[in-house]
């Protein structure tokens, strides 16, 4: 079996190996060491520079599947927190046409009774005063409801929206570090 003179990858001591070795520790420094065969070509590497090179393809593909689910998780979390918006101001709206609609009912049932009152107690009204009752019959009953029912409130979404927000840049954080696995050189 013929024997090949190499010199160590890391204290270039010279060594002679075997054909079909291929993998040893260098009897002068220790070092582990892979023997490489291409084109007719032997070389040595280091064990080391094989795992690294090994870890870096391992990390990329770990990056490139991270970046999938990372875009998925961001989408998510961005329609969550419109969802939670949209939920809010919707209540806020039924909230507040409610309110407007009972005003509005008042205000025609003042418009409908008015003629009535007027009608019975026309005689004990004079003419000017009959237009000033309309006026705040018809005006001051709707507003009078309309003011007396609370308020709707937004909904308080502070909190929930702090952690969808804490979350999106958690994930585009992540996002960061992932690209810059794949952009880092090979």
């Amino acid at each position: 079996m013929p024997l090949l003179k190499l010199s160590c990858a890391n204290c270039s001591a010279p060594l002679q190996i075997g054909e079909d070795l291929e993998r040893f520790a260098c009897s002068y420094c220790g070092t582990e060491q892979i023997v490489e065969r291409s084109g007719g070509i032997v070389w040595l590497r280091k064990v080391e520079t094989a795992i690294k090179a090994v870890q870096r393809g391992t990390d990329r593909t770990a990056a490139e599947l991270a970046l999938v689910r990372l875009d998925r998780e961001l989408g998510e979390a961005q329609a969550s927190k419109a969802a939670l918006i949209h939920a809010a101001n919707a209540q806020f709206a039924k909230a507040n046409a409610h309110r407007s609609s009972i005003a509005s009912i008042s205000f025609m049932a003042a418009a409908l009774l008015f003629p009535m009152v007027v009608g019975l107690f026309g005689r004990h009204i004079r003419e000017g005063e009959s237009l000033f009752v309309w006026a705040m019959v018809s005006l001051g009953t709707p507003l009078a409801v309309f003011y007396s029912i609370k308020a709707p409130t937004r909904v308080d979404i502070q909190q929930p929206l702090a952690e969808i927000d804490a979350r999106i840049a958690q994930i585009e954080e992540d996002i960061g570090a992932s690209r810059a696995i794949l952009d880092a050189p090979s």
